[in-house]
């Protein structure tokens, strides 16, 4: 017998790893836990990925919702039209914006909002509940309140102004003043959202940390900046994508308070494909607007993801 036959993971003292035989109790688990996954991801499918794929089919044809019989196959030419034309820039650009002043005063506020509900005080499960009430009342319901509020003849906010001697603001009559007044909505019904995910991330924070910085001589800023902080990137993480996706995806508040004007100053993405699909009838390249919305989403996210990941673990 030769050298290298004799030689073998036992000769050797190596103890081979004997794959255990897949028990019929595991068996039946693996067909439970198969049989509760099944509906939920039946309707994922059929509810989400299908349309998505009959979307990025319907982006190649141009028809009319009024007679989708007489779709017409044009390629490219969909997605080609939004850079002859300029509405579907104009569109995007303003729903950055809208997103950039969304993320930009909600983080902060937030945190804030966190950092107080995280400290001793009275009541504090009617302070949360105030602050969660805004996050779970309906948009359409928000969107109208503000509406009364921001009313350039006699709406509340005018008449506070009125009281320190302002004149009555056209708000959202303004092509300057009514994105702003969409971000001050988005936040006043977001940023309670976004205190709860920071106040969790905040209680689950190990105290052994502050405490040893404390009995060295740390200052609370000091704790702050150098300690928490640094610790909460991953929740912030998590509330900068959530907070981005569901600006880019903003609907209401332009379909209710300003119908995309004045101007298109408020023409949002999501609007202008509603207005596209429904409204021109230009079903096709409303799916082409889709889909570049979907696809800035994900490199959006993406990117968030790559620049805000951390290295921090506890």
């Amino acid at each position: 017998m030769s050298v290298a036959s004799s030689t073998t993971p036992a000769s050797l003292g190596i103890r081979t790893a004997r794959r255990k035989p897949v028990t019929r109790r595991q068996k039946r688990d693996w067909l439970f836990a198969a049989g509760f996954l099944a509906p939920f991801m039946l309707l994922l499918m059929v509810f989400q990925y299908v349309p998505l794929l009959v979307m990025a089919r319907n982006s190649i044809f141009d028809y009319s919702l009024l007679n989708p019989a007489a779709e017409k196959f044009v390629g490219l030419r969909n997605f080609t039209d939004m850079i002859d034309y300029d509405d579907a820039a104009t569109s995007f650009g303003i729903t950055f914006l809208f997103a950039l002043g969304v993320v930009v005063f909600v983080i902060p506020v937030a945190f804030g909002l966190a950092l107080f509900l995280n400290s001793k005080l009275p009541a504090r499960g009617v302070v949360r509940t105030m602050i969660m009430l805004p996050v779970v009342t309906s948009t359409v319901v928000v969107a109208t309140m503000w509406s009364f509020l921001l009313d350039p003849s006699n709406g509340l906010i005018n008449g506070v102004l009125t009281i320190f001697g302002i004149s009555n603001q056209p708000f959202l009559t303004s092509t300057s003043q009514a994105l702003p007044a969409l971000i001050a909505m988005t936040l006043w019904q977001q940023v309670g959202f976004g205190a709860i995910l920071f106040l969790a991330g905040l209680q689950g924070l190990p105290a052994d940390l502050s405490e040893a910085a404390k009995i060295d001589g740390a200052t609370n800023r000091q704790i702050l900046w150098n300690i928490t902080i640094p610790l909460l990137s991953r929740t912030t993480l998590f509330v900068v994508v959530i907070m981005t996706v569901f600006s880019l995806q903003a609907f209401a508040p332009a379909f209710l308070m300003t119908q995309g004007g004045p101007q298109d100053s408020t023409n949002l993405i999501v609007y202008a494909i509603y207005n596209t699909a429904f409204i021109m009838q230009q079903a096709g390249y409303a799916s082409a607007l889709s889909v570049v919305l979907l696809v800035v989403v994900l490199i959006i996210s993406a990117v968030q993801m790559a620049l805000l990941r951390t290295r921090w673990n506890y």
